[in-house]
């Protein structure tokens, strides 16, 4: 389902992204970065790398990407409330259909389906990154795996583009998308000097091995073929 998913919302590409990146150049990109925009509701960014301007909103980035810049633009939770078809507890049930969903509750990922979980870390690795624990899912994580199950369309360049101005505001954290800023100065033109590349981990490519990293194991019942269980045992079965 994961690349089914991925399909209908055009974001196979990028989530199959695998560019070297370079620590330096991620750094002075991010440094030289600011919105350039007026407007609330549309980002344009410039920054400059290697003595070189680039400028670009939602629709180049899409360009660049291979994405779509359609779509829902809310990056800020507080404007759910603008969309009808986003009520936050059919959110929760989605995800949760075994509890009682609320609010306030805490948005555990060891409670969720083994794709379920596979796509929140997805999200919180390469979509919108971050560099705290995955354990709990966050608002955003939820609104950003509403989307993607429900096959809406989101606006990804444009959330990539807000996620990366609050990057720059930061003391402390890793800075995000370094293989997407590759792919960013090679359209500028830009050349990477003498800067040694760095690449992805071979532990971050995803396949059957991350899902038993977070806690699944497959086995094979008659009638079902293979399904992935919790290592602790439980209720929900996953078919792949």
């Amino acid at each position: 389902m994961l690349e089914k998913w991925f399909i209908t919302l055009g974001w196979r590409d990028y989530v199959s992204i695998n560019a070297p990146y370079y620590v330096e150049i991620v750094k002075e990109f991010y440094s030289n970065m600011v919105n350039v925009s007026d407007s609330c509701d549309f980002v344009e960014t410039k920054t400059k790398v290697s003595r070189t301007v680039n400028k670009f909103d939602d629709k180049p980035l899409g360009k660049i990407l291979g994405l779509p810049a359609t779509g829902s633009k809310f990056f800020e939770t507080k404007k759910w409330l603008e969309d009808p078809e986003l009520v936050l507890e059919d959110c929760l049930r989605a995800f949760y259909p075994n509890e009682n969903v609320f609010g306030g509750m805490a948005k555990t990922t060891n409670l969720l389906g083994a794709e379920h979980r596979l796509l929140h870390h997805i999200i919180a690795t390469h979509i919108l990154p971050n560099s705290g624990g995955h354990e709990k899912m966050s608002y955003q994580d939820l609104y950003m795996m509403w989307h993607v199950v429900t096959g809406k369309a989101l606006n990804l360049p444009h959330l990539i583009m807000k996620y990366m101005l609050r990057a720059t505001s930061k003391v402390e954290g890793a800075l995000p998308y370094g293989m997407v800023i590759t792919k960013i100065i090679s359209h500028f033109g830009i050349i990477v000097g003498n800067e040694v590349a760095s690449r992805i981990d071979v532990g971050d490519i995803y396949n059957a091995s991350s899902l038993k990293r977070m806690g699944w194991k497959r086995v094979f019942e008659s009638g079902n073929g293979n399904i992935w269980l919790p290592k602790e045992g439980g209720r929900r079965k996953t078919r792949i």
